[in-house]
């Protein structure tokens, strides 16, 4: 008997067989929405804070960091409507940003948009974000991300 046809039988299973193996592992084909925060808990440990449930506390001197999923390519974007002034001062991001922005972007394709914020004084904040379109201004925003900052 020739192994060829056994090889090609195999070859056309493959796929088939890992498909099962990774149902329900494997992400829909539609993308999270745009606005979803990103996991903190899949970025290095940089010394930056994330909110976490909407809500973070900072020392003075500590970088809060905001990272939210956003598609410029759909005409919206995110508006910082409050900047949490005066306990807090947008500053600049690391020198080194994270591994998944490494990569230049596909056209499109949903990215990541970030925000830095200096604790500056003790008090309260908050930041609040809004994803729209910039023509629209009479349209309410599709969505709102908004942080209440203890700073200590």
């Amino acid at each position: 008997m020739k192994p060829w046809p056994l090889v090609l039988l195999l070859c056309a299973a493959l796929p088939a067989l890992f498909s099962c193996a990774t149902a329900g592992k494997v992400a829909s084909p539609s993308s999270p929405p745009a606005t979803d925060a990103v996991d903190a808990g899949t970025l290095p440990d940089d010394g930056l804070v994330r909110p976490k449930e909407g809500a973070a506390r900072l020392r003075v001197g500590q970088v809060l960091e905001i990272a939210l999923r956003a598609n410029p390519s759909t005409g919206y974007g995110w508006d910082l409507v409050s900047d949490g002034a005066p306990a807090l001062a947008r500053t600049t991001g690391p020198a080194t940003p994270p591994p998944m922005d490494t990569q230049p972007p596909m056209p499109g394709a949903p990215g990541i948009a970030r925000w830095w914020f200096r604790a500056e004084r003790p008090g309260a904040a908050t930041v609040r974000l809004e994803y729209r379109r910039p023509w629209q201004k009479d349209v309410p925003p599709v969505e709102v991300a908004e942080y209440r900052i203890t700073v200590d």
